[in-house]
């Protein structure tokens, strides 16, 4: 018999790799001539990028970046062989990086997101797969876009920032 064990994170305390690997140990205590794999899987939040590399190769890429709340941190991405970056929001722009008490959708901006697509295309990166789940955010890309260059501004031409206040 094989036995797969490929289990999303529970988010903020277990990753997938760890349930995986949990799942794993039990089902091998409990079936010991079966054949056991454990598989890291993301639906798109916080592991994608693990999760991408582990099954297709690639390197593992660190930029310092703005959190959700404008706050640096270290955050990665994994660049593929074929040149293609991916990259999932919840590293920059996730909902675990920010603590309970200070969780406010009005402030919180992906422009941390931004910044690394922006560092993927200095790296290289000739296409990018960039995951959406896990997302401490609601401003619709436009901190992304900011990051990037896009300005955006009221009807009375005064700036904005991409948050979902504005």
């Amino acid at each position: 018999m094989k036995i797969v064990c490929a289990i999303d994170s529970f988010k903020e305390s277990l990753s997938s790799r760890r349930a995986a690997s949990l799942a794993e140990e039990e089902a091998r205590k409990i079936f010991p001539e079966s054949e056991v794999v454990g598989l890291g899987v993301a639906d798109g939040g916080e592991g994608t990028a693990d999760a991408v590399l582990a099954a297709c190769g690639g390197k593992p890429r660190e930029a310092i970046v703005q959190d959700p709340l404008g706050r640096p941190i270290a955050a990665r991405y994994g660049i593929l062989s074929d040149g293609t970056a991916v990259i999932e929001m919840a590293a920059a722009s996730g909902l675990t990086l920010v603590p309970e008490g200070e969780r406010d959708p009005l402030r919180a901006t992906t422009f941390g997101t931004g910044q690394l697509i922006l560092d993927a295309l200095n790296q290289g990166a000739n296409a990018i797969v960039l995951g959406l789940g896990g997302s401490a955010t609601n401003d619709a890309g436009t901190g992304a876009l900011e990051a990037m260059g896009v300005r955006f501004r009221d009807a009375a031409g005064n700036s904005l920032r991409g948050n979902g206040e504005n």
